[in-house]
């Protein structure tokens, strides 16, 4: 297996530079072998293999996690990153450059998968059997990946499962979601027959048994099939390859995720052959962009520490928002007087200049000072600093991503702009609240239930599911009660991980949580709406966050004691729950494909 593993940074250096745009359904892909020449030998197959994990490792700007993410309500892409704008805002058409390369590229995946599936007996004589059928099962797998997102991104789709050899094989109508979505399962199902239970450190990012596994309940939850989720699911769970590590704020790390006994799947990203500058982009000033930050509807997710949302919890104190929270929201987002690579990270328009820190003592940046060019002086020095700097918004909503931001990158240890920090894809975190999910919806609901999200809340305080008295336990067997519960913790638990857009869209209530405007914390800090007003938010029982009543105002230069109104997000009920498909697909087709409604 090992052979493997040294080829594929090969073909991924081959690949990119060979590679080009896909607007289309793929008929002759540049980045893929030619079968008249190709798949006559083990390592043959090995490189065409290789050629469609190139594909899965997708980035739009960024990882398609984190882009898909900052679609919805978790965060603000300042600059427009990946032209996520045009969806947040409702201005989506069928020419946008987000669906075209969505498109593009998941087929890309398709048609590599199926060329490697449909020639690949060539070389059966000549190859090992179990390597053969393991490559077989790869393949089924990563296809299974590509039409997942796929159909949750398009709806109907043209299916097919071999490969393209004419410009008519490429006129395929749409096949309804939902038998695309057994037919992927079934292929899960097969592969997971054959591949290994997990691989080891040496073949990171390949597909296992128990991602297929993983990725079938997935599929299963999203279509609801509450009965193949909860099996797949359980049988993860049973299967004891993975459990949930010990530190959440770990798990995130480069480190974290190459050692984790939690990641089922990720992007293994290597220097030379693919890299991503998400750092860049989620960093704060000092050394990154602030590009893609989290909004304050995501801050006021997190629960208090007693296990309620801040507006039941007559504990919460909104002077001091940050304090006393569930502890995944400072293991997963930057918060104002937070030490973060160093700094002590202040977002406060007043602020002379920032600090970092040094031997254990802070020390002032001397480049840090107001960058309007008006002079300021530091009150200990008494040393006036009219030089550009950082310290006045150094995030656009207030805060900034920790998750997968690469803090030794940021702090000068590795490269912002070519990181080779790994994205967790699937995790047994998701394993677990897919299992709880199906069953409730399916009203079958008993202590294994409240086991499965007692583990993820548990491990969030750095315990485990029975020490009660050091995490807020969930006790309820109400439906209503435990899908309100669910949903909670599956926004906090994946916040920046490439789930939201899809919860949101099955759950129904995109066209609430993306008709309203996205803020971020008050510029001047919680004087005004936390001491003065008093004043905490509304949550409902679909975890939108009503700010009715809170003052606000647009974000600017001289700050203020309101809310910052970062974006105004639209909805369309009837057209957005799908994206257009590209028009370049329904002209090349002859309008064989049809458009979604609304575009």
């Amino acid at each position: 297996m090992k052979k493997t593993s040294k080829i594929i940074p090969f073909v991924l250096a081959l690949i990119s530079m060979v590679a080009c745009e896909e607007e289309v359904l793929d008929l002759s892909d540049p980045g893929a072998p030619t079968d008249v020449v190709f798949f006559e030998s083990e390592d043959q197959l090995e490189v065409a293999l290789a050629g469609i994990y190139e594909t899965v490792n997708f980035e739009r700007s960024v990882p398609f996690p984190q882009h898909l993410d900052h679609t919805t309500d978790y965060g603000f892409s300042r600059g427009d990153v990946g032209g996520t704008a045009t969806i947040t805002t409702g201005g989506m058409t069928s020419t946008d450059g987000s669906a075209r390369d969505h498109w593009a590229r998941w087929y890309q995946g398709v048609q590599r998968a199926n060329n490697l599936l449909t020639n690949m007996a060539k070389a059966e004589a000549v190859s090992d059997p179990e390597r053969f059928a393991t490559i077989r099962a790869e393949a089924l797998a990563l296809r299974a990946f590509c039409y997942a997102y796929l159909t949750e991104l398009f709806g109907d789709v043209p299916y097919r499962t071999e490969i393209a050899t004419s410009l008519e094989g490429l006129d395929v109508g749409r096949t309804p979601k939902l038998e695309i979505a057994a037919n992927i399962m079934a292929d899960l199902e097969t592969a997971a027959n054959v591949l290994p239970t997990t691989w080891g450190a040496g073949d990171r990012g390949r597909f296992s048994a128990m991602a297929a596994h993983t990725l079938r309940a997935r599929v299963a939850l999203y279509n609801e099939n509450w009965s193949v989720a909860e099996q797949s699911a359980q049988i993860v769970m049973n299967s004891g390859a993975f459990g949930l590590d010990a530190s959440y704020e770990d798990l995130f790390t480069a480190g974290g995720i190459q050692s984790s006994g939690e990641v089922i799947f990720d992007l293994a990203f290597q220097n030379g052959t693919n890299t991503h500058n998400l750092a860049r982009r989620q960093g704060t000033r000092f050394g990154g962009w602030a590009q893609l930050v989290p909004s304050q509807q995501t801050v006021d997710s997190y629960e208090t520490t007693n296990g309620l949302p801040i507006d039941e919890d007559a504990a919460f104190d909104p002077a001091n928002p940050y304090e006393n929270r569930d502890p995944r929201l400072k293991a997963s987002i930057v918060v104002p007087g937070e030490v973060w690579t160093n700094h002590i990270f202040e977002t406060h328009s007043d602020s002379i200049a920032t600090t970092r820190i040094s031997d254990g003592s802070r020390v002032l940046n001397v480049n840090s000072a107001d960058f309007r060019g008006i002079a300021k002086v530091d009150p200990v020095s008494g040393q006036e600093f009219t030089t550009s700097g950082a310290n006045e918004f150094g995030a656009y909503t207030g805060y900034n991503w920790k998750k997968f931001s690469d803090e030794p990158a940021l702090m000068g240890d590795g490269n912002v702009d070519a990181s080779e920090h790994p994205i967790i894809v699937m995790r047994y975190a998701e394993v677990l609240l897919i299992f709880a999910e199906a069953k409730i919806e399916a009203g079958n609901i008993d202590q294994s239930v409240l086991d499965a999200i007692n583990d993820v809340r548990a491990r969030a305080y750095g315990t485990t599911r029975g020490d009660i008295a050091n995490y807020p336990s969930i006790s309820s067997m109400d439906q209503t009660e435990l899908r309100k519960v669910l949903r909670r913790e599956r926004k906090v638990e994946f916040a920046n991980e490439g789930l939201r857009l899809f919860d949101i869209r099955r759950w129904r209530i995109a066209e609430k949580v993306m008709n309203s405007t996205l803020y971020g914390s008050p510029a001047n800090g919680w004087g005004n709406i936390g001491g003065t007003l008093n004043f905490v938010p509304n949550i409902d029982d679909d975890g939108f966050i009503d700010y009715s009543g809170a003052p606000s105002q647009p974000r600017n230069i001289l700050g203020n004691f309101e809310y910052r109104e970062v974006e105004e997000r639209v909805f369309n009920a009837q057209r957005d729950y799908l994206w257009a498909i590209p028009q370049s697909e329904i002209d090349a087709t002859n309008g064989t494909v049809a458009q979604n409604p609304g575009y």
